[in-house]
């Protein structure tokens, strides 16, 4: 069998020029409206600063001009009369969440932020960069829209010719120095790498990058060995398949050479060069984002297909879109036998047991899910991703760190967001539950805080809903 990944959808239509909670005309009125001083009463606290994983109960948290003012006892803490309460008894208040692996250019309509929102992800860490994404992240930053807080790459650099058509081609080391310097002046806040890229071209970027201040992230080039991208200076790998050569077995009839199993690091591994394999990324430092939510929805049989279109989520998935999705996953089904898809099994349990691993051996692992590749929908797909790190064995606590302090760690804004402490930016979740019990409350956000501004649950559901009504994004 000779299938290929599904790739990622292409732009669909006009996007709609309003968000749900703003847009480029949104009256300032209205802005004002939505970013307000605030007071949670009586709230629990999981902070999530550093070595912090209980709550601390019955907590008043005071947010002032976007940022948290004060934290205390309630019975300590007097509630200023212009505030805004928002009664949080027997809830749990926590830092919001982030998605640090997304491709917005798959879409022109600013409503898919609302998808991250009400989903409790205040942060996005957005892989493929374009002008107008540029200009969704300077409104919100500059508190014009309340929406997640966005960092986002250039254009993707690829070689040449690119493995896809809008990856920017570099065809010398003079383009790769051009490239890096013009993402730089145009203000992108990282650079993305990628598959086709030449070992010279991907070293020039690298340090071209350095010397401009510019982390890079992305694909290990294919004239690149693993270990060698490493201690290159990259700061993240993106995919855990990206580290497949360093636990493909001895005996794999796929060693040296290209198999679409590969790509679902479904091919012949040797378990025990996992711990051997995480223990040289530890020591390289750099961060991984399995992205396993991608891979576990990029191949399945009719019946699972069926299963994932019938799911509340698709809900907000355009038609065309859905339609793309559902020829992409199953256009190779035919072709399928029963190695195939025991090919396809063993992918998903090498996955979660590298990840494992990985943790195991202190691997710096962030969560992201690769949206909007096929049924991964925009938002949603961090819980099925967060639902990932469990099944590999990694403990709430430390789950919950990594998709909020720790990803601002990698993101350099740890002094601003990332924990519930003074000072911080009030990016923000409140919980009917403590989601050290179960993730699942993730799911259903009381109310979200993004930079000051109050979402409450019904604000959200509207927002949604009309995504839902407008036959989806």
């Amino acid at each position: 069998m000779g299938t290929s990944s599904p790739s990622i959808v292409s732009v669909f239509g006009l996007g709609a020029l309003l968000a749900a909670c703003g847009g480029p005309d949104l009256p300032s009125s209205a802005t004002s409206a939505v970013f307000r001083d605030t007071a949670f009463v009586g709230v629990n606290v999981l902070s999530m600063a550093e070595n912090e994983v209980a709550a601390v109960p019955d907590q008043t948290v005071l947010v002032s001009s976007g940022v948290i003012a004060h934290v205390g006892n309630r019975d300590q803490v007097s509630v200023p009369e212009t505030f805004t309460v928002v009664e949080g008894a027997g809830r749990y208040l926590m830092p919001g969440l982030a998605d640090m692996h997304v491709h917005l250019e798959y879409f022109d309509d600013p409503r898919v932020l609302d998808l991250f929102l009400a989903n409790g992800v205040t942060t996005v860490r957005n892989m493929d960069g374009r002008p107008y994404i540029l200009e969704w992240r300077d409104r919100i930053a500059g508190r014009e829209w309340p929406g997640p807080r966005i960092h986002t790459a250039g254009p993707i650099l690829d070689g040449d010719p690119p493995l896809r058509d809008d990856n920017l081609a570099l065809g010398s080391a003079g383009d790769a120095r051009r490239a890096v310097r013009d993402q730089k002046a145009a203000g992108y806040d990282f650079i993305k790498v990628y598959t086709n890229l030449s070992a010279e071209a991907y070293s020039v970027v690298v340090e071209t990058a350095r010397e401009n201040g510019l982390p890079v992230a992305g694909h290990v080039p294919r004239g690149l060995d693993v270990e060698d991208a490493l201690i290159s200076g990259i700061r993240s790998i993106e995919h855990i398949t990206e580290l497949g050569d360093l636990v493909e077995a001895e005996d794999s009839p796929f060693l040296n050479g290209w198999h679409w199993s590969k790509l679902y690091l479904g091919m012949p591994v040797d378990t025990t060069r996992f711990a051997r394999a995480a223990r040289l990324v530890a020591d390289s430092r750099v961060w991984i984002v399995p992205t396993m939510i991608q891979a576990d929805r990029a191949i399945a049989p009719r019946a699972t297909i069926d299963a994932w279109l019938a799911e509340p989520a698709l809900a907000y998935v355009g038609a065309r879109r859905r339609r793309i999705w559902q020829s992409l996953v199953g256009r190779s089904l035919d072709r399928m036998d029963s190695e195939d898809w025991a090919l396809v099994e063993a992918g998903r349990a090498n996955r979660l047991r590298f990840v494992s691993s990985l943790h195991d051996a202190g691997v710096a692992l962030l969560p992201g899910t690769d949206t909007p590749n096929p049924f991964v929908v925009p938002g949603f797909s961090i819980h099925d991703e967060l639902a990932n790190f469990e099944a590999a064995g990694i403990d709430r606590g430390r789950i919950l760190a990594l998709a909020t302090r720790e990803a601002a760690v990698l993101l350099e804004t740890d002094s601003e967001v990332g924990t519930v402490e003074v000072g911080k930016v009030a990016d923000l979740l409140l919980l009917d539950d403590s989601p050290l019990k179960s993730l699942d409350v993730l799911r259903r956000p009381v109310g979200v805080m993004v930079g000051g501004a109050w979402l409450p649950s019904e604000t959200l559901a509207d927002a949604l809903g009309s995504i839902r009504s407008s036959g989806g994004l």
